[in-house]
């Protein structure tokens, strides 16, 4: 077994036992959850290949159901060439988009986050695809990203708290991504669903 497959099996136990945490009835039982993830951050630790910062966010205790998180993306495509973002202080650049927040829709948060990290107004055209962040980029938490086409309208781009630079580059010529929130497979994918050459990837 791979030392993914085995973070992957972690991570599911380290979502059980934080259920039972939140809602064992019993003092005894809370107690056993407890030992069972002190347990499971030790064998995390030792085999996967997650950064200091990604252990400290998996092992955080949670008062909730343990569920993924949602993340939107944004696909804009102008003159054949692809809309990508780069973070304040980051060398990769991703798609732009972000986390769903709580009380508006997937279709207006990712709005939202294409106004806030391009200063442009947009609208949606359609859902491309929905990703499982375990089958494509392994990390401390599991997310959906659901990835939408989408084209730009009134607007500037000026840099910002979050971002600091926006460019359109050719598909087959794209710059270091930040693989965390974007890979070279899915980017691959989704411009093939772009041009009509596969059906929209639901996984």
């Amino acid at each position: 077994m791979e030392t993914t497959d085995v973070a992957l099996i972690l991570q599911r136990l380290l979502a059980i036992t934080d259920t039972g945490l939140s809602f064992a009835a019993s003092e005894f039982d809370r107690e056993r959850y407890a030992d069972i993830r002190d347990n499971l951050n030790q064998l995390l630790s030792e085999t996967s290949h997650l950064d200091q910062e990604e252990l400290s966010n998996l092992l955080r205790p949670t008062d909730f159901y343990a569920t993924p998180l949602v993340d939107v993306r944004a696909f804009i495509v102008q003159q054949g060439k692809i809309c990508l973002v780069r973070g304040q202080q980051e060398e990769t650049w991703a798609l732009p988009g972000g986390f769903c927040e709580v009380g508006l829709s997937t279709k207006e948060n990712v709005l939202k986050e294409i106004q806030e990290e391009t200063g442009f107004q947009a609208s949606v055209v359609r859902l491309l695809a929905v990703f499982d962040s375990n089958k494509f980029q392994p990390q401390s938490k599991q997310y959906v990203k659901l990835i939408f086409e989408c084209q730009l309208e009134e607007g500037d781009f000026q840099p910002n708290l979050e971002i600091s630079e926006l460019n359109f580059f050719d598909p087959q010529n794209l710059p270091l991504l930040s693989e965390k929130r974007i890979t070279k497979e899915q980017m691959q994918l989704l411009w093939e669903i772009y041009q009509g050459k596969r059906e929209q990837y639901l996984d």
